[in-house]
């Protein structure tokens, strides 16, 4: 049916019967084997690995490690798969959609096209072209597309390379035409960050346009957009936006508009350009403003002449705020007396023993006695001083990340060349030597024991900055060139952590919602995100927690990893909670705890092979408490009159893999309802279980037991069932299984169906549905499984 080839000297062949067969050049058969999954077609997937095609779903299948890598899904079913030159990328196409993936099936970016998809090409460069009925389009790896140029016919393409495409036509013939590759090897080049590259395309490539500008911006390049503005005020807010103090500048000298100059202002003041903050105070006359830059920097030589200037403008409040900023008492006593507030001078010489003032300012109080006025305890204050002041020689500015500006300086690129194609290079095999992991993950053998807690049961249980003629004013620093300073932009704290390890808890911790969601999706066939939002949200502010001052000598040495809320122990004290409200009876309760820790389960991490086992085992206990409460709910909520519905429910309580305790109570309250419903037969199966069985300490039990001994003797004498219902009592209670659907017993000639999740059974009819246990995935899904620890 299929045939593609998984190394130099092998092929598989995809036979009649579903199994694929591996073939030497011989055409002798090497191995047989049946794939995971239901397989249509097959197509190459690299040094020994194979794509199978399952309706609308692609697994990529190692040959040599026996298991599944990836699965990505294509709408409409894969028609086409194109790899990149050098392995690196896979194109999928269907009828209508385009989908990138990596070697790995990491899925990239899909889209969707309303009229057929014909064929596609990947170039030299890593960009897919691809055709359409009347476009040729293209599509990078991080998501851009665009269209090339139309087409009055169909084609089919075969190659692209050195901006040629070769294709073939409707009427069988060959051709060859130019493409127009300025636009898509210039969103490349910016994407990878090839500047030199970027600043040749932008001059050679014809590149103009309120789009480009806009996709400029969009991308976090600004810079790149002002060598297509000529307009002063769009560069001097296309500056601003990216931090360009220089550009900003010389726009703000050809508006000479003090809106622009205060926005100058603010800008440098948050880059820590003193400089510049010093000359835009001046040029707007924000004299305040001055005064606190020369106290914040230690500036007091230049404070003084503000000092000055200030006399000289008659300012008095400038005055005053200058002389107490420089702490100088004898100046605000002089401001003082000569504004007539002479008490207040008279009391501030005082206090700062100020003998010279004293006397004269004494005698205009006409005997008034200013001593009281004057606190018994005074503190001399004095301004503050800064605990670093720039070297002679050395810049005042902070220091900055290299900017890409100079790499657009128009002189230095004027008579530049486009850039050249990379060269010929042949198709290139895949690597057949490549490592490949074959290692399982381990699995611990312990118990996991939870605590039970509380007492007998209860509740709902079946029992019971330019100044003029004013001189002197000061001249700004000349600007110094930073030395030695050479700054790098590090990762954030988020990007470290996803470097380390990209589990969905790290995702989620990095804020990383939708690529979590993803891969929740291909892990867990994630079909409702809704209960998963307040989750998330608990998780990823548990690590955006900040505290100030922390010294972060110690984690310099070691890797850094996010906060996890969901840790196992958080997960098992939950269920531990959760168990005793189904000791008490409190079934609604207990319901909505268990399926909580079920849904938090996928966002926990395990740091071993015990802790993994830990968690998936608290998966299974989850699973049979949810169906637990939900039978118990489902029955509460019937009225007497459907008894045969209500002891049907309480019987399949008894099929639960509950704790011993909690398998009593059931058996108590199955064995209850059935006498009262007069189902003797049914009734007596479970008085016996609670006589034969063993479920705890003796004591705990004894009057129950002693109980379902006298219910057992009348039952076997009445021998009778009023109500016919859907489960036999003679039926080994691990044989049965019910329908987490409908819940009812699933016959045993049929084959049920299973939550990818939490594993609970379903007849075939709820395919595609969302399970009702878990609420988070999709029932009979193919996926790849959880992962709560990396491989």
């Amino acid at each position: 049916q299929a045939v593609c080839f998984t190394a130099r000297n092998r092929f598989a062949v995809l036979q009649s019967g579903g199994s694929v067969g591996i073939y030497n050049l011989q055409n002798e058969l090497s191995k047989k084997f049946d794939p995971p999954v239901s397989t249509d077609y097959i197509f190459p997937g690299g040094n020994n690995r194979i794509l199978l095609k399952s309706e609308e779903k692609v697994v990529m299948y190692d040959l040599t490690a026996r298991k599944t890598v990836d699965e990505v899904s294509v709408a409409g079913g894969v028609r086409y798969v194109v790899w990149s030159q050098n392995g690196a990328y896979v194109a999928f196409m269907s009828k209508h959609n385009v989908l990138l993936a990596g070697k790995n099936l990491e899925y990239y970016h899909s889209f969707h096209e309303n009229i057929r998809v014909k064929s596609g090409a990947w170039d030299e460069n890593g960009v897919f072209i691809y055709s359409t009925l009347s476009h040729v389009k293209y599509c990078l790896p991080n998501g851009d597309s665009g269209i090339i140029h139309s087409l009055a016919n169909p084609i089919y393409i075969v190659r692209v390379h050195k901006q040629g495409m070769y294709f073939i036509d409707r009427e069988q013939k060959v051709g060859k035409q130019r493409l127009n590759c300025s636009e898509y090897l210039f969103k490349l080049a910016l994407h990878k960050r090839n500047f030199n590259d970027v600043k040749l395309w932008i001059t050679n490539g014809r590149l103009c346009g309120n789009a480009v500008i806009g996709y400029l911006k969009q991308k976090g390049f600004p810079e790149v957009a002002l060598h297509f503005v000529e307009d002063q005020q769009t560069r001097f807010n296309l500056a601003l936006e990216y931090g360009h103090i220089e550009e900003a500048m010389t726009a703000a000298q050809e508006l000479d508009e003090r809106s622009s100059w205060n926005r100058l202002g603010l800008e440098a003041l948050r880059q820590g350009n003193q400089q510049i903050v010093e000359m835009v105070y001046q040029k707007t006359k924000n004299f305040d403003a001055l005064s606190f830059l020369y106290l914040i920097t230690g500036n007091m030589n230049k404070l003084r002449k503000m000092l000055k200037i200030a006399e000289m403008r008659g300012d008095v409040m400038s005055r005053f705020h200058n002389a107490l900023m420089l702490g100088q008492v004898e100046e605000r006593v002089k401001i003082m007396a000569e504004m007539g507030q002479v008490p207040l001078a008279a009391v501030t010489a005082r206090a700062h023993q100020l003998k010279e003032y004293m006397e004269k300012l004494e005698e205009q109080l006409q005997g008034n006695d200013i001593l009281s006025q004057i606190p018994s305890k005074t503190v001399l204050l004095v301004p503050p001083v800064p605990l670093c002041r720039p070297v002679a020689g050395d810049s005042a500015n902070w220091p900055l990340l290299t900017s890409t500006k100079k790499i657009f300086e128009k002189s230095s690129f004027e008579a530049a060349a486009p850039p050249p194609m990379p060269g010929s290079e042949a198709f290139l095999d895949a690597q057949e030597d490549a490592p490949e992991d074959t290692e399982e993950p381990a699995w611990g053998d312990e118990d996991n024991a939870l605590d039970l807690g509380g007492d007998m049961g209860g509740g709902d249980w079946g029992g019971d900055l330019d100044l003029g003629d004013l001189g002197g004013l000061p001249e700004p620093v000349e600007h110094v060139e930073e030395r030695g300073v050479n700054l790098t932009l590090g990762d954030t704290c988020q990007a470290k952590w996803l470097k380390r390890r990209r589990l969905p808890c790290d995702l989620v911790a990095a804020g990383d919602f939708e690529e979590a969601l993803g891969l929740l999706k291909r892990r867990l066939g994630l079909m409702n995100v809704e209960p998963l939002e307040a989750i998330f949200k608990e998780a990823y502010w548990m690590p955006s927690l900040h505290w100030p001052l922390l010294s972060e000598g110690s984690a310099k040495s070691r890797e850094l990893a996010p906060k996890i809320l969901f840790t196992p122990q958080v997960i098992l004290d939950r269920a531990r909670e959760a168990l005793r409200m189904i000791t008490s009876g409190k079934f609604n309760d207990a319901l909505a705890a268990f399926r909580g820790v079920l849904q938090a389960i996928p966002i926990s991490v395990a740091n071993d092979a015990n802790e993994e086992r830990q968690l998936t085992e608290m998966i299974d206990t989850c699973r049979e408490y949810v169906n637990f409460a939900r039978l118990q709910v489902a029955s509460k909520k019937l009225t007497p009159d459907k008894a045969a519905r209500i002891i049907e429910l309480n019987a399949y309580l008894t099929c639960c893999k509950l704790q011993p305790y909690h398998q009593f109570l059931a058996c108590k309250s199955a064995m209850g309802a059935c006498y009262k419903a007069e189902n003797f037969v049914t009734a007596a199966s479970f008085a016996k279980r609670m006589v034969q069985g063993n479920f705890g300490p003796p004591e705990k039990v004894k009057e129950d037991v002693q109980k379902a001994r006298q219910v057992l003797q009348i039952c076997e004498q009445k021998a009778t069932d009023k109500h016919n219902i859907n489960f036999d009592p003679k039926a080994a209670v691990e044989d049965v299984k019910i329908c987490g659907g409908s819940l009812s017993a699933i016959s045993a000639a049929e084959t049920p169906l299973a939550c990818p999740y939490c594993s609970t059974s379903y007849m075939a009819s709820f395919k595609g549905k969302l399970c009702e246990t878990c609420q988070l995935s999709e029932i009979g899904a193919n996926t790849l499984g959880i992962q709560l620890r990396p491989i």
